[in-house]
């Protein structure tokens, strides 16, 4: 963990230095976590995994190429996963992801910003039974509060990998997973010298 905030706080200074014409800031905020599970064999059920509630942060460059459309990258620590039940407790399985969701952004008014784009993903801890790697699409909508503060809501959906099983021990079938998940976020502008729309 102690690593991974030295890498944000590296990836907000870079930022300063070398885009000092884009809006660059932090962000923090809720993840509503879904493990989907197909293709499930005899040893896998989907109903078995069950939606956690958990937490993102991290950190954002932005630069609005026209009055309108724009591009937006962001580096995130995203805790995703889920609830296990068995036979007499629930157990809260965490999956560490570090993200790199890449966008596209539309910003109709000044006050409003819609984005859309991929979001790759590494595991820096969590399940063997998943892969280091993840990518999905991102969807979003983002509200200017003001100046320094926005709010956010975003729908991640992501493909579906195989499961580091054997095969042999599940009926030949390799099970598939995917993560979906809904965020919400507060953001803070560090620094915002975008040109604002008429």
């Amino acid at each position: 963990m102690k690593r991974l905030l030295i890498l944000l706080i590296f990836v907000s200074g870079i930022s300063f230095i070398s885009f000092g014409q884009l809006k660059t800031g932090i962000k923090a905020g809720v993840n509503i976590c879904d493990f989907i599970v197909t293709s499930t064999g005899d040893n896998f059920s989907n109903e078995s995994f069950n939606t956690k509630v958990s937490y993102n942060f991290g950190t954002y460059v932005q630069h609005l190429f026209s009055e309108q459309f724009g591009w937006q990258v962001e580096v995130l620590f995203s805790n995703k996963g889920y609830k296990q039940k068995f036979e007499d407790h629930t157990a809260n399985v965490s999956l560490n992801y570090l993200n790199l969701p890449i966008l596209l952004v539309y910003r109709p008014i000044n006050s409003l910003e819609f984005e859309l784009g991929p979001e790759l993903g590494y595991l820096i801890s969590g399940e063997s039974l998943v892969n280091s790697f993840d990518f999905g699409l991102d969807i979003g909508a983002r509200y200017n509060i003001s100046s320094r503060f926005n709010f956010g809501l975003r729908y991640n959906n992501g493909f579906p990998f195989k499961m580091n099983i054997d095969e042999s021990s599940n009926n030949d079938v390799t099970p598939k997973y995917s993560n979906s998940v809904i965020q919400f976020y507060l953001g803070f502008n560090l620094t915002n010298e975008l040109k604002e729309s008429p």
